[in-house]
């Protein structure tokens, strides 16, 4: 089977993780030569590697399930959907200068021209995916 065909201007990936501490450092490897052949220029690609590490990274450390993660090329927009199985809502926290970790929603707010997410209560799949656009 083959996939259907994409609208013109339009490219996506989605993978699938357990939650290892390896993950976010191994999608930021494996996402960054998509990002190159999409030719999305240098300062977006980092911006796009820093929103997908701190969210998969959230999953790895506060949901510990399962995962997919998704980035989608729109003509002007990069939109990115991590959705994962646990129901424990996204909140940024206080920045606390002494903390060693705790900033990454803070980031995705920075960087970002748009996030939230959106909770899965109906049938077997049940938890949340939380999405980040950025300007590409």
């Amino acid at each position: 089977m083959t996939d259907p065909p994409r609208p013109p201007g339009r490219e996506a990936v989605r993978w699938s993780y357990d939650p290892a501490p390896d993950v976010p450092a191994g999608l930021r490897r494996r996402l960054a030569p998509v990002l190159a052949a999409w030719e999305i220029a240098a300062d977006v690609a980092e911006d796009v590697l820093l929103v997908v590490t701190e969210l998969a990274a959230n999953v790895v450390d506060h949901a510990r399930t399962p995962f997919e993660i998704s980035l989608e090329r729109m003509p002007g927009v990069l939109r990115i959907a991590v959705r994962d199985g646990s129901s424990r809502l996204p909140e940024p926290r206080d920045l606390d200068p002494a903390a060693a970790r705790g900033r990454g929603l803070l980031v995705v707010q920075a960087v970002c021209r748009t996030w939230g997410y959106e909770l899965h209560a109906a049938g077997a799949r049940t938890g949340k995916t939380v999405t980040a656009e950025l300007a590409g």
